[in-house]
């Protein structure tokens, strides 16, 4: 049986027709970016802050030890040196340590790597990590 439609709308029908399949295979698209994109980010996240991680531990035993290190030691090392190691102490503890949109990470990092580097400075040791990959963030 013929269907009873208006001559413009079968017309209208051919001419978006175009548009309307963009848009469905936009969507699809869009849905398979999402699933795929999510498990992509997951996992360079989850890298990336292993690597973090990885380096603030290193810092803070480096810190810790030099602490514990002033103990024993006869002389002591200065007010200055031991002040700059509890700054580091001080920023690693307040790092987050879960994924929070009020922290800007990159620039607490950054800053807790500038004071490590002043502590080795003045504690006239080498700064490098013994497994650095070069990888910045």
């Amino acid at each position: 049986m013929a269907e009873n439609r208006d001559f413009n709308d079968i017309l209208d029908d051919i001419v978006l027709s175009e548009d309307a399949q963009e848009k469905e295979s936009y969507k699809e698209g869009y849905q398979q970016g999402v699933e795929t994109g999510n498990a992509d980010g997951f996992h360079l996240g989850y890298h990336r802050g292993f690597q973090l991680g990885r380096e603030l531990g290193y810092y803070m035993r480096i810190v810790r030890h030099h602490l514990e290190l002033n103990d024993t030691l006869d002389p002591k090392y200065s007010d200055k040196i031991l002040k700059q190691l509890q700054k580091i102490k001080e920023l690693i503890d307040e790092f987050p340590r879960t994924n929070s949109e009020e922290h800007d990470i990159l620039k607490m990092a950054e800053t807790i790597r500038a004071q490590f580097r002043k502590a080795c400075s003045l504690l006239k040791i080498s700064s490098n990590m013994p497994y650095d990959a070069g990888v910045s963030f």
